[in-house]
């Protein structure tokens, strides 16, 4: 069993005032227990989260953080398998952005489609209900 991380779990984590923290914080510790297996997420993920982080809080620090955590650095554990795009990650990205344009998706969620499918990801753990009818997605907040 595997599970692919997407960025609003980890805004949602390191935002303390973010109305999903709580949810985001039981979804993450489960899935850090191995109750989901192998743990994934990406460069375009990463790039994704710190900049949202940086934007909405004003910090750097904050954004700092939430690399670290991703990253698996400092305090934060190295739970976390981190998948660095391809050029052929990118052009299956590129064929999912354009096969799913009935969905509401951010090229981000297009490269995470991609990777989970090229991949064989089980799961992406995801606030976000873009990926219904795409990759099977576990809600954060089902699982607090």
């Amino acid at each position: 069993m595997s599970v692919f991380l997407d960025s609003g779990l980890f805004y949602a984590l390191q935002n303390e005032r973010a109305t999903r923290h709580k949810a985001a914080k039981a979804a993450f510790e489960s899935v850090l227990s191995s109750e989901y297996g192998r743990v994934f997420t990406s460069d375009y993920v990463f790039d994704e989260t710190v900049t949202l982080v940086r934007t909405r809080t004003g910090s750097y620090d904050e954004a700092k953080q939430v690399a670290d955590r991703i990253l698996g650095r400092g305090p934060f554990p190295s739970a976390i398998d981190f998948l660095v795009t391809d050029r052929a990650d990118f052009e299956r990205a590129v064929e999912a952005f354009n096969r799913y344009h009935d969905h509401d998706l951010s090229f981000t969620d297009a490269t995470t489609i991609a990777l989970v499918e090229a991949r064989d990801i089980d799961h992406v753990l995801a606030f976000d209900d873009d990926f219904d009818g795409i990759v099977d997605r576990l809600d954060p907040v089902e699982l607090a």
